[in-house]
């Protein structure tokens, strides 16, 4: 129910509104005109301060920590990266040394096969198994390249061995060092013919049987002494490091550290026969013949 008290109470309210409104003018006046809110604000910035900073100190303290994770993040994926460089680098780097070896390997080849008088070519050696004394190893040429059974084989130091098997494109080679390999030798010194035999050491050939008389001293060359015919004659084998006599005095016994380096086969030069030489110029000039 209304009464006349509720209307003076209103009306109370309505004047204090008032006149705060205008006291709010007449500062805002004031203080446009004489800065008297100057220090108010000053006084009041100054109180508030620590309690802006420590409303502030959540976020910085969540950038800071979010800037420096990425950053290490950055540093990482970095240093990732410049590592794979390195490492591609020196892959490289490895892959010219290669390269700059084979090169070397093939002048010294090349030099070989032109101071040696039989004709020959270079093969590189694609697969080796020296396991359990099989002393094998596979060459890059084959039939289709006129590769034949018993072909002698050569390092730039001397005898390796003889193809022992020929596949189309490939060829197996049997190392002189094959316990079941056998090489007719000449001393060089003093010309006497024996053999020397595989011992399934890759730094040994045996001589079982040279005759007592025989003049031989450690350090004596051996040779390959053509007979059979299938090693040409003249090509270096070994050098005899040990001798002894054999168990019944009626045969002296010797050792031989084998020329070419068994140990370290890359590239081999293919010795080519006299008729090969012949068929392979006889195949040319009927290929010229044909030719239009």
């Amino acid at each position: 129910m209304w009464s006349p008290n509720d209307s003076s109470f209103s009306q109370n309210y309505v004047l204090r509104f008032l006149l705060l409104e205008i006291i709010c003018v007449v500062l805002m006046v004031l203080d446009q005109s004489a800065k008297i809110a100057t220090p108010i604000r000053a006084v009041v910035s100054t109180l508030t301060y620590p309690l802006i900073k420590a409303i502030e100190l959540p976020q910085n303290a969540y950038e800071f920590i979010s800037s420096s994770v990425s950053n290490q993040q950055q540093l990482l994926d970095q240093n990732i990266e410049l590592k794979q460089q390195l490492s591609q680098a020196k892959i490289d780097l490895l892959q010219l040394e290669v390269i700059s070896q084979q090169n070397i390997e093939l002048r010294q080849l090349l030099q070989a096969k032109q101071q040696l008088p039989l004709n020959t070519t270079a093969a590189f050696v694609i697969n080796i198994n020296t396991g359990d004394n099989d002393h094998h190893f596979i060459i890059n040429q084959g039939f289709n390249q006129g590769v034949t059974i018993g072909q002698t084989i050569l390092d730039l130091n001397g005898v390796a061995g003889q193809v022992d098997l020929v596949d189309l494109e490939t060829a197996h080679v049997i190392l002189i060092t094959n316990e079941n390999h056998a090489l007719p030798v000449e001393f060089l010194r003093t010309g006497i013919r024996t053999f020397a035999y595989g011992t399934g050491d890759l730094n040994s050939l045996s001589l079982p049987e040279i005759p007592q008389s025989t003049n031989v001293k450690t350090g004596d060359v051996l040779i390959t002494s053509g007979y059979g015919g299938v090693f040409p004659r003249g090509l270096k084998v070994g050098v005899i490091n040990s001798i002894k006599e054999s168990t019944d005095r009626s045969y002296k016994q010797a050792e031989a550290l084998p020329s070419a380096n068994l140990n370290l086969l890359k590239q081999v030069l293919l010795v080519w026969s006299e008729s090969k030489n012949n068929a392979i110029g006889v195949d040319k000039a009927e290929t010229k013949e044909q030719a239009p």
